[in-house]
Order: structure tokens, then C-alpha cells, then sequence
């Protein structure tokens, strides 16, 4: 099968079903990739870290970033990459919305424990949110 486009809806449905993917990041001409898990939710990729670090270095200084996934089953691929400026949060509203898409997809993290608001309060943690103003998926076989 010669390699295709992929559709919106079918790179939406690929977003969708994946649980990791790279984060691409870059500051001053320098790139950065890393593999984070992630849910897709409401037309957003919701991703969280602890604060501080190389990434949250790079998304400060260039809050546009690009997110890949790809798929490989018996020879046959499939790969999405989308671009759009990342949002960091702390704040309680950020967390809650992140951890209530994990828990929806049934991708609960920490063992699948359910937080209290008071919990995610205190947990130290910056949610990402990519808001997807491009995105472009392809498939073949190898």
C-alpha cells in the first residue's frame, strides 16, 4: 500500500488510542524531543510534569510545540504529528480537568487513584495543555 493521508476524524481516532507519544520542543534553535504519556480530550492533548526541567525550559521560551505518535501492527503504520501553542498551568481547574480526562479514557496514572481537590491542590505538578491548530497523520505498509 503506497502511503496516505490521513483524514482528520482518522487522526483524531489514532490520538485517541495511543497512551504515549514525543513532545517537540525548541529554544534558540535547538530542538528537543521527549516521550510523555498523554490523554486526547475535548480537541486538546493534555500532558502533565513536575515543574521545572529542560522541557519546561524550551515550552517557556517557545510556548509552540508539535506532538507525534505513531503505530506499527504487523507491518502496517501510522502516524500523526500535531502543532499548536502549549498552555502550562498549575492552577486546581488545570489539574482537575487533566486528571478527569486520564480517568474518563480509564488511563487513571498513580495506580488509578481518584484525587480529592484539596490532593491535587497540593500536588506539584504543571499541566500541559496543546491546543491543536494543525495537525497531519499518514499510513502505509512496510
Amino acid at each position: 500500500m503506497k502511503p496516505r493521508d490521513l483524514s482528520k476524524e482518522e487522526c483524531c481516532s489514532l490520538l485517541s488510542a495511543a497512551r504515549y507519544g514525543r513532545l517537540g520542543l525548541a529554544k534558540d534553535a535547538q530542538p528537543y524531543v521527549v516521550p510523555m504519556s498523554y490523554v486526547f480530550a475535548d480537541g486538546r492533548i493534555y500532558l502533565h510534569s513536575r515543574g521545572g526541567g529542560m522541557k519546561m525550559d524550551f515550552a517557556s521560551a517557545n510556548p509552540r510545540v508539535c506532538f507525534q505518535i505513531d503505530s506499527l501492527d504487523k507491518g502496517h503504520w501510522s502516524s500523526v504529528i500535531a502543532f499548536g501553542p502549549a498552555r502550562l498551568s498549575d492552577d486546581i481547574e488545570a489539574k482537575q480537568r487533566m486528571f478527569d480526562a486520564f480517568t474518563a479514557r480509564g488511563q487513571g496514572g498513580h495506580g488509578g487513584k481518584k484525587f480529592s481537590r484539596e490532593e491535587l491542590e497540593r500536588m506539584p505538578m504543571t499541566v500541559w495543555e496543546i491546543e491543536i491548530e494543525e495537525m497531519t497523520g499518514r499510513e502505509g505498509v512496510w
